[in-house]
């Protein structure tokens, strides 16, 4: 190849390695945004730090404020109590009971501690506390409502220091007042003086069953046959009720409708035939053992 001197210096010559200029310029960003970032996280501690501040500073003031217009305000105190019961319990009772006093700020008290203080009382069955400003604590009681009376037995070789309580619909045994005229009740014999704990439900199968006949028989067709004075618990799942003419009907814990239309079939017959009812027992479930009065 025939090449001039000057152009075959030119093929021969490397064109210089030269570093590029953005290189440098990269590197100067690179600080910068380094010094901007760790600026910016800074600022956010500060922000957020300031932040706290406010924040804890906003909840001790409005404590204060809270505390000056509410909890210790002359115009919230306590000065009476509205109290609406029917029942057996006092209002003075029930005041004791809640252990809230005169004077104390209506504000400040606890609604849930003054119910569960109410709770307690064994006559009570369900509580409702209000606050009505800008003094009045307003305080309604459910009462227990006795459906009959428990003569219990007393277990051998002991004496009943309570010979007589109360029970209600769902089984709550309750003690009577001190001096207290006993209602007029159905009175349920037979149960261990064991088996009887105030302020308890009664887990008893024929005490239960004692007080689902009391509220199921005045609405059968065979109220009229039976007297409802009295109940005897015979043994395990059964019990006696007496009928106006001294007679006997035995009736098993369960099934008491089908029981009912049994006893509703016998009167029946003995009406059309002139007769009295003396005894029924209407624990077997068939062929009941009947006699008749001549």
């Amino acid at each position: 190849m025939n090449l001039r001197p000057w152009t075959r210096w030119l093929v021969r010559r490397r064109p210089r390695s030269r570093r590029p200029r953005h290189v440098l310029h990269a590197k100067m960003n690179g600080k910068a945004q380094a010094r901007e970032f760790s600026r910016r996280i800074g600022l956010g501690i500060l922000v957020a730090a300031s932040l706290s501040m406010v924040a804890l500073v906003t909840s001790i003031g409005m404590d204060v404020i809270l505390g000056t217009l509410l909890y210790r305000n002359a115009d919230f105190t306590l000065r009476r109590f509205q109290i609406e019961q029917q029942g057996r319990i006092g209002k003075g009772e029930l005041v004791n009971a809640a252990g809230v006093k005169i004077g104390q700020n209506l504000l400040h008290l606890s609604l849930d501690e003054v119910t569960a203080n109410l709770q307690r009382l064994p006559n009570v069955a369900a509580v409702r506390i209000e606050r009505r400003l800008p003094d009045t604590l307003y305080i309604l009681v459910e009462e227990r409502r006795p459906v009959a009376l428990i003569c219990p037995t007393p277990t051998a070789g002991t004496t009943l220091a309570q010979p007589t309580y109360y029970i209600d619909a769902r089984g709550y045994v309750l003690k009577p007042k001190p001096g207290e005229k006993l209602m007029s009740l159905p009175i349920i014999r037979g149960i261990s003086s064991d088996e009887v704990v105030e302020g308890e439900r009664t887990n008893n199968p024929e005490l239960r069953a004692a007080l689902n006949f009391l509220q199921a028989a005045p609405l059968s067709q065979v109220r009229d046959g039976l007297d409802f004075s009295s109940i005897r618990i015979e043994g395990p799942g059964r019990f006696v009720i007496a009928t106006p003419r001294g007679g006997k009907i035995r009736f098993r814990a369960g099934q008491l409708g089908e029981q009912f239309d049994r006893l509703n079939v016998i009167f029946t017959y003995a009406e059309h035939h002139g007769r009295f009812v003396h005894t029924v027992d209407l624990t077997p479930e068939r062929n009941v053992p009947v006699t008749f009065l001549n």
